[in-house]
């Protein structure tokens, strides 16, 4: 996939490892923007702490408008571990862009199985994993309390 395609008045640039300082507060604004309870310090330790982190940026008129990061979480599993779009860009085929990217990336890196985790308050990241042919193989409460399902999707088809 190459760096900087263009889709939908988008440009979606890619990075491999570890975002450099800029992208990192790109991303972390957007994050706090979207997520009501976001953890900066959270976001900015597991970003910098994770193997093999691939990100995904969307772009409009310059200016960062959704994201997708994972991670290596074993040799065969790719995670999917947060994204999100800007309110006003939402609906628009951005996501599922971004998740098309990511997984196409997984299967090209040779991993097995893509992952990722939802809760239930966030329907539409949970409707476009069940459209885009993940299947729930497991729920539970983290530490927090939090109700967690986990999704999962083979790599092997095409």
């Amino acid at each position: 996939m190459p760096n900087g395609m263009e889709e939908a008045n988008c440009i979606f640039k890619t990075i491999s490892g570890i975002p450099n300082d800029n992208q990192i507060e790109l991303l972390l604004t957007l994050y706090q923007e979207i997520f009501e309870d976001a953890d900066a310090a959270f976001f900015i330790e597991r970003l910098k702490n994770e193997s093999d982190v691939f990100s995904i940026l969307a772009f409009h008129s310059n200016k960062l408008i959704g994201f997708k990061i994972g991670y290596s979480q074993s040799e065969i599993i790719f995670y999917s571990w947060i994204g999100g779009i800007k309110k006003t860009f939402r609906n628009q085929g951005i996501g599922k862009q971004l998740a098309m990217i990511q997984e196409n990336h997984a299967r090209l890196s040779g991993f097995k199985i893509l992952k990722t985790k939802s809760m239930n308050r966030f329907k539409p990241m949970m409707i476009l994993n069940l459209k885009n042919g993940f299947n729930i193989t497991k729920i539970y409460t983290n530490t927090k309390g939090q109700t967690k399902i986990v999704f999962e999707k083979s790599l092997n088809k095409l």
